[in-house]
């Protein structure tokens, strides 16, 4: 199985940003982790430095999850 992680640490980070951010908006952790992967994935793309993805993919992923008009589908 293919992952956007580059090791098993990463991955928990990755998966405990997603689970604090279901938990904050009421919605499973598997509709979240599809978002958050997706946002993370474009982040990655013209990423040098990872060590701030999460921070950047949560927020912005609480944003559109926030927005009325919402960028997540």
């Amino acid at each position: 199985m293919a992952t956007i992680y580059s090791n098993e640490s990463e991955a928990a980070l990755h998966e405990a940003a997603i689970d604090a951010l279901a938990n904050e908006m009421h919605r499973p952790a598997a509709e979240i982790k599809v978002h958050y992967e997706k946002e993370l994935t474009r982040l990655m793309d013209g990423a040098r430095v990872r060590d701030f993805l999460s921070v950047c993919a949560t927020r912005h992923l609480r944003q559109n999850l926030r927005n009325p008009e919402g960028h997540v589908s």
